[in-house]
């Protein structure tokens, strides 16, 4: 008797703990698990609602390009309304440099009498070679080259992880992984490609056979304002839109500040080709408010 009187407290204890435990659920609307809700990750050092994030100096480079190199420079801001997403401005800045390739071509040697062993050398050696007034003449190639000297762009910015790690087996490192996509505006200087040089004669082309008379196409090597730098085509102004997108990742220390690596990809519209493309990897620090 003692005993079935003991069970029956034991089941009616129970109950009322469920029954308390029911309304405390109910009070606080309902259960849900660490990973549920707005944030995934509890307790963030750098969270991004409302907040301003000044990006830059950023240093780069263009990645996909054949006869010049581009550098690049930026610096951009961005505001986040959420803890997902922002808006950012940037302004880029790009510093151009010719490649022996380029040089190679804007010097190209038509050698019909097989005086000079070499198309293309060092600059050095090309002058000597038009200073000794050998046969021959220079036939240049003049293809679309687009020198970009500014980039405006505005992107929308998703930040779809931040994460915590352990490095070092001790220290912890916050971090977020993010998404540009946007659109903005390119200044460039378009050099357009042009298969006669100034003159007007054909920069490449058939020579007379030996015995006949005829044009030659090209310059004479003393002909120097009509091959290389100084033959190129009237160099273009433009502007012209394009869409980007991008993947990169920020590494956040001392409670405002961040380190960041990123690559984009540019899809310049509006080129002689319908459009241009071109990559960008970029690296640089950054701070918040």
């Amino acid at each position: 008797m003692k005993y079935k009187s003991l069970a029956k407290f034991s089941i009616a204890l129970v109950a009322t703990l469920s029954c308390a435990s029911t309304t405390a659920y109910s009070a606080v609307g309902g259960y849900r698990k660490a990973t549920e809700g707005d944030d995934v990750v509890k307790n963030k050092l750098y969270p991004k609602k409302g907040r301003v994030e000044l990006n830059g100096p950023n240093f780069g480079m263009i990645l996909n390009q054949s006869y010049i190199d581009t550098y690049l420079v930026s610096a951009g801001i961005n505001y986040f309304w959420s803890e997902t997403w922002g808006f950012g401005l940037d302004l880029t800045l790009p510093f151009n440099k010719d490649r022996q390739e380029r040089y190679c071509i804007e010097h190209f040697y038509n050698d019909p009498d097989y005086e000079i062993a070499a198309e293309c050398g060092e600059p050095e050696n090309i002058e000597d070679v038009g200073g000794n007034g050998l046969k021959g003449n220079y036939g240049p190639a003049y293809v679309n080259i687009r020198e970009y000297n500014m980039l405006i762009t505005g992107n929308a910015v998703w930040n779809p992880i931040y994460g915590k790690e352990i490095f070092f087996m001790s220290a912890v490192m916050n971090f977020d992984v993010y998404v540009n996509m946007g659109a903005g505006l390119a200044m460039s200087t378009f050099y357009q490609l042009d298969s006669n040089l100034a003159n007007g004669k054909p920069s490449r082309g058939s020579f007379p056979a030996p015995g006949q008379s005829g044009e030659r196409p090209g310059a004479e090597p003393n002909e120097t304002e009509l091959y290389g730098t100084a033959g190129r085509p009237a160099a273009l102004k433009q502007t012209n839109v394009f869409l980007d997108a991008g993947i990169g990742q920020k590494i956040h220390f001392a409670k405002k500040f961040h380190v960041k690596a990123e690559l984009r990809d540019h899809l310049v519209l509006g080129t002689p080709g319908g459009f241009d493309m071109f990559f960008t990897l970029t690296g640089g620090v950054g701070m918040r408010f």
